[in-house]
């Protein structure tokens, strides 16, 4: 048995690849990262606003897919979003976030055309913790973040550079370990004056079941579009 407490369990979220999600190898100083990315449907001849996307679990090939496909792979796109999610483990974003962000960014400045002023950040799990790292490590890259869920375990001062944005944090009603971190995580936000969005999906554990149109819905409202 698998448990859900730290992060999501591989053999449940595991997808065949769509061929809609495409690869590319960006090196960076802490070696190559894959970034899996999904295209706008109306691509080119304007600025596409950004889903920066930290996948759950172990954040390998599989599990990135997985999580594209499960809330990223075709509402973004209709939107007119591009999706970009790396290959990585989020927690290892607590050191390496400096190192790895900039670099993913240079490769997107110079292979698309990216409004890098309506990025939001989304990770779930392991992701969720990354989120946050990634964005107190580099806070002007997000304007928007979206945890399903996260947390924050570190020094509450770090998340006074969020503020002004929005932030929403969704977790399971059946997801104590979560559901107790994500509260922790709220009194730090407070502590620095920022009032996060919090909600609790009825019935539901780790893994969340949710409605990529009504994620993105937050995301467009966030991001003032």
């Amino acid at each position: 048995m698998c448990t859900l407490a730290a992060t999501a369990c591989s053999s449940d979220l595991v997808a065949e690849e769509d061929p809609r999600i495409e690869w590319a190898s960006v090196s960076t100083p802490v070696g190559n990262v894959n970034v899996a990315f999904v295209r706008p449907d109306n691509e080119g001849g304007q600025d596409h606003p950004v889903v920066f996307a930290l996948p759950w679990g172990s954040g390998s090939a599989d599990l990135v897919s997985s999580f594209i496909q499960r809330y990223w792979l075709t509402e973004p796109g209709a939107r007119g979003y591009y999706v970009m999610a790396p290959e990585i483990l989020g927690p290892s974003l607590e050191t390496d976030a400096n190192d790895v962000l900039p670099a993913i960014f240079a490769w997107m400045d110079a292979e698309f055309t990216y409004d890098d002023e309506n990025v939001a950040i989304v990770g779930a799990s392991n992701g969720g913790r990354g989120l946050f790292y990634a964005a107190v490590a580099q806070p002007d890259r997000f304007q928007a973040l979206l945890g399903l869920p996260a947390m924050y375990q570190r020094d509450p001062s770090n998340l006074s550079v969020l503020d002004g944005k929005p932030i929403r944090l969704i977790v399971g009603e059946l997801d104590t370990p979560w559901r107790d971190g994500v509260e922790q995580t709220r009194v730090a936000l407070e502590q620095v004056g920022i009032t996060p969005e919090i909600d609790i999906a009825g019935t539901q554990g780790h893994v969340l079941d949710l409605q990529p149109a009504g994620l993105m819905d937050w995301i467009d409202n966030a991001l003032g579009r």
